[in-house]
């Protein structure tokens, strides 16, 4: 088949005008023209499944996403996401890095824009009042390791607490608008559950904020935080409440984690829960999005020791403090 991707990507800009009016029918035979003009161009098949998905065809996204997924196994706009919560695919324990990296490199330059203005964003704000008295009661200079750090807006709320403060995050984007704000010692683009020599190893606070929603399976980016901190140091951070356990995946593409499964990782990984509180992170829709902020001290390998004894022989003791 000839490839004619100029032709198709026109037809897929009309396809996506009637999308914006409504008429998913129009839609759907326009896209198909546009495969029809480039069968090859894995972002059309996206665009068809998420037209078929408005429309209620759930059968034929599921398999336009399929296709998709054949062409771009990495997954750059999300496909197995969108599987997962059609209910076509297994739900894996962490959203592809690949699309985390390229939703919020697109996601930059609107950010702040967007979570501070249209979603009444305040996760930072809640966490700095959680770990407020613990700042100003530290000995010694106070060094922060800000994960999933964005645009550097826990720098900007955290301002005034800490000698220094480093960051890392997925999006190279994102990490250019931290720098541009002068605060950070050292930014870095990386994974937290994997992180790079540049990040240093000897923090008494780590900070994450609205970062381990894309991360099922917490453990990984616990141990990696843990084994960069000082023994009694803190880590304050948020996450979406859910009721499946361990985690599911909610419609906003995020995770939500069970109590009982967080507190458990916690104990794995070596820290004791010292304070769990709701709060109101963001609005979605209109509608209030209620997490948990939580903050943890991290333990040496005797505490984490007796805190796993605890964990086998009373899981009410090791399931952390009552909600209030």
């Amino acid at each position: 088949m000839s490839k004619d991707r100029l032709s198709a990507s026109r037809r897929l800009d009309v396809a996506l005008a009637l999308v914006s009016q409504g008429d998913y029918v129009a839609a759907i035979d326009v896209a198909r023209a546009a495969l029809a003009a480039d069968g090859e161009w894995d972002e059309a098949h996206f665009t068809l499944g998420d037209i078929f998905e408005r429309a209620g065809e759930t059968e034929n996204a599921v398999e336009a996403f399929r296709q998709y997924l054949i062409l771009d196994p990495v997954d750059r706009m999300g496909a197995e996401v969108r599987l997962t919560l059609l209910g076509a695919a297994a739900m894996r324990d962490r959203l592809p890095p690949d699309y985390v990296k390229a939703l919020f490199d697109d996601y930059a330059p609107r950010f702040e824009i967007s979570l501070r203005d249209r979603l009444a964003y305040r996760g930072p704000e809640l966490l700095l009042e959680a770990v407020r008295a613990h700042l100003s009661s530290a000995t010694g200079p106070v060094e922060v390791l800000d994960l999933g750090c964005g645009t550097g807006l826990v720098g900007e709320v955290f301002a005034g607490y800490f000698e220094a403060i480093d960051g890392i995050d997925l999006s190279p984007r994102m990490i250019n608008r931290a720098r541009a704000k002068g605060m950070y010692r050292t930014l870095v683009a990386g994974d937290i559950t994997d992180m790079p020599a540049e990040i240093g190893n000897d923090y008494s606070f780590v900070i994450a904020a609205d970062v381990l929603n894309y991360l099922g399976d917490l453990a990984p980016a616990l141990r990696a935080a843990h084994a960069r901190m000082k023994p009694g140091g803190l880590m304050a951070f948020s996450l979406e409440h859910g009721e499946a356990f361990p985690f599911d995946l909610g419609p906003g593409q995020r995770f939500r984690h069970h109590q009982r499964a967080i507190s458990e990782w916690l104990v794995e990984c070596g820290f004791e829960l010292i304070s769990d509180e709701l709060g109101v992170l963001r609005q979605e829709k209109g509608n209030p999005v209620e997490g948990r902020i939580m903050v943890a001290r991290a333990t040496d390998g005797l505490s984490q020791l007796a805190g796993k004894l605890i964990s086998q022989s009373d899981p009410d003791q090791a399931s952390g403090q009552t909600l209030h």
